[in-house]
């Protein structure tokens, strides 16, 4: 019988006992004890299992729950593999995920997690609870020690601040104990996050006061320090928080060892191994593989560590696929990025205000496949009174914090012009964030935005060819390209519409590729095909119109134009591999790729071409559709013999020109 599915579900021993589906992770506490860390810091993006981990920690090493860990690890990695320190500390362990953020509420919600793990300890040690506390216990008989430590230490007047109610709880143990105390502090920064995003004036507030919030991880670096503490491990998802909630607090960062990569989030062979616990396959006419690799092309893709032998899968994400599967198993589930991705929509926003104006648009062009983004994930990243904003370097590695971007491989490295081997580069990992940022990008176009929610039946092109769909689609929001100056950032955002709105309206039945890289006999080419004079052949409208004295007269050109000009000018210089000439950075690309992974269904390669709409005869307009068109056919015959679209069994090629505000979309036979 096929195993439950543990959505929104962390608590380890319910998982085992009830039987819910596990990903076996505990060969990483034996990794995390041999690598004799003290105070640990691990950070990843939110839904990867973090918390689940700091459970296994709890129930292997509490001296409390030797019996219980016994029972719960039976069959895991571990426990054919202990280790000498296996059920040896007193754990007290703090969650401070859903902490109040209200200004009034913050610090009292806060202190409040701090009781609640001071009791859950008392809970499991009743002989270690301070005397006076024990007292109120024997007059109160009908109460659990639980509530009689909570209402003990929720008394304002005696402990009014959270450093004040661990100063005193750890004052108690420390008579009874000497480095046999391990703390564990799960979703340290959850709440400073949740400020940060929706109002960073606040956030920038906590560090004004500063002191009350961040004496109560000094205290715990103390005791440490003074060997009543033998361990401390926190997790969170931002460094940004660091300077401001945890000050001086000096740890090992556990979160770029490659040794750690893969401790949270799920591996090609865990996805496998996941897959083959909670399908019924008798039902399901999906092979494990098949169901695993469109799970890889959606959640896959992050990479931890510059040098990590494998990536990552999102594991919440996994998970919900399944479950999304097992209602409905004769369809793979559908890719609903519009209707499932407004809270990372949201913080992808809100984090991208956090930047400077110039440096924002400069990581959102990069982004927009130009550029490789380069940054520094090691740095320290601050957000002060001082320093209020976010730079380039520092908004991009908060991206990567929050899973938005991962670092790219040395295989990405050389196919992307422009970068180093001995460079760090981060990348968009997988099709969700692809999508996610493909939103973004073009909520600056509300009529294509519009248009493609408005989406329906894309999916006619994966069953009968009806490619007049996505024709009808650009001819209603051809108004939204209008008023683009440069002629690639115009077929840019043709391509980007085009790519969003499929994926967005057949999901899982396509493989979308921006920007296809071409491979010919194993090597990456940086050329299309066409020779210096077929790139010459194009005639400027403004020449031309005057040479005919056709038309209309042109104008001088405005200063935003120019601007626009200039700025295209230095992108062309800026993205050159070396030894290329500028042509050469337009190469090499194929605009779209989208493979249909129902054999049953022809795939597309697209080519876009875009003229803007400029005042110009129509003599000469006729020319340069004709010229556009040409060129464009003549790269799609050298780009589909690629190594591996050459064996794509039914591969339609098509152009898509938009110009003097017109859409032209024709199959190339």
């Amino acid at each position: 019988m096929p195993k439950l599915i543990p959505t929104a579900m962390t608590n380890f021993k319910m998982i085992i006992e009830n039987n819910y589906a596990f990903v076996d992770k505990t060969r990483f506490l034996k990794v995390y004890e041999e690598s004799g860390t003290t105070v640990s810091m691990f950070l990843r993006p939110r839904r990867f299992g973090k918390t689940m981990f700091t459970e296994l920690l709890m129930y292997y090493y509490d001296i409390a729950l030797k019996e219980e860990a016994d029972r719960l690890f039976k069959g895991k990695y571990i426990a054919s593999h202990p280790t000498p320190l296996k059920n040896s500390y007193y754990v007290l362990k703090f969650d401070f995920s859903g902490i109040k953020t209200d200004n009034n509420e913050l610090l009292e919600s806060f202190s409040r997690r701090v009781i609640k793990g001071a009791a859950n300890f008392a809970k499991r040690y009743p002989n270690l609870v301070p005397p006076e506390i024990m007292q109120k216990a024997a007059q109160n008989p009908d109460q659990t020690i639980t509530q009689i430590v909570f209402d003990f230490y929720d008394n304002r007047s005696r402990f009014s601040s959270p450093e004040s109610v661990i100063t005193h709880f750890l004052g108690a143990l420390g008579i009874v104990m000497s480095d046999k105390l391990m703390v564990i502090v799960d979703e340290y920064d959850n709440f400073t996050n949740d400020i940060l995003n929706r109002d960073p004036g606040k956030f920038r507030e906590i560090d004004r006061k500063g002191g009350e919030l961040s004496a109560f991880f000094q205290t715990l670096r103390a005791e440490n320090q003074d060997h009543l503490i033998g361990k401390i491990y926190v997790t969170g998802v931002l460094p940004i928080t660091m300077d401001t909630t945890i000050s001086g607090f000096v740890s090992e960062n556990l979160t770029s060892d490659p040794q750690f990569n893969e401790m949270a989030g799920f591996t090609d062979d865990e996805v496998l191994d996941l897959l083959k616990q909670t399908v019924d396959f008798d039902k399901c006419p999906f092979s494990p593989e098949v169901l695993r690799e469109e799970m890889k092309k959606r959640y896959d893709g992050y990479r931890f560590a510059d040098n990590a032998e494998n990536t990552v899968y999102n594991a919440t994400m996994c998970l919900n696929f399944i479950r999304d599967l097992q209602k409905k198993y004769q369809a793979i589930p559908k890719f609903k990025i519009f209707a499932d991705a407004n809270i990372d929509y949201d913080k992808l926003s809100g984090y991208f205000m956090l930047m400077s104006e110039q440096d924002r648009k400069a990581l959102i062009e990069d982004l927009n496949g130009k550029k490789p983004v380069s940054s520094n994930i090691g740095m320290a990243v601050k957000l002060t009174a001082e320093h209020e904003t976010l730079s380039y370097s520092e908004g991009a590695t908060v991206l990567y914090h929050l899973g938005f971007l991962t670092m790219m491989s040395e295989e990405e490295k050389k196919r992307t012009p422009n970068c180093s081997l001995n460079v760090e580069y981060l990348t968009i990992p997988n099709e969700y964030f692809r999508d996610l940022f493909s939103r973004f990008l073009l909520a600056g176009s509300p009529a294509a935005l519009r248009a493609i929610e408005n989406i329906k039946d894309l999916g006619m092109m994966a069953v009968s060819n009806d490619i007049s769909v996505l024709s009808d689609m650009l001819c209603r929001i051809a108004g939204g390209f209008t008023q683009t100056d440069v002629s690639r950032e115009g077929e840019n955002q043709i391509a980007l519409t085009v790519y969003t709105a499929i994926s967005v309206a057949v999901g899982g039945s396509f493989d979308l590729t921006k920007e296809y890289a071409i491979k010919h006999n194993g090597q990456f080419v940086f050329e299309d095909g066409l020779t210096e004079e077929e790139y010459e052949d194009v005639p400027d409208d403004e020449s031309d119109t005057k040479n005919k004295g056709s038309g209309d007269p042109v104008p001088e050109k405005s200063p935003e134009d120019a601007e626009a000009a200039r700025e295209f000018e230095e992108f062309v210089k800026g993205s050159l591999m070396p030894g290329a000439n500028d042509l050469d950075t337009l190469r090499g690309r194929a605009d779209l790729v989208a493979i249909n992974t129902n054999p049953k269904g022809p795939s597309y390669i697209f080519e876009f071409k875009y003229k803007r709409n400029t005042r110009t005869s129509e003599m000469t307009k006729d020319k340069v559709r004709e010229a556009l068109y040409n060129r464009a056919v003549k790269q799609l015959n050298f780009y589909v013999a690629d190594d591996y679209l050459k064996t794509v069994p039914d591969l339609r090629k098509y152009v898509i020109m938009y110009t003097y505000g017109e859409f032209f979309i024709e199959e190339i036979i």
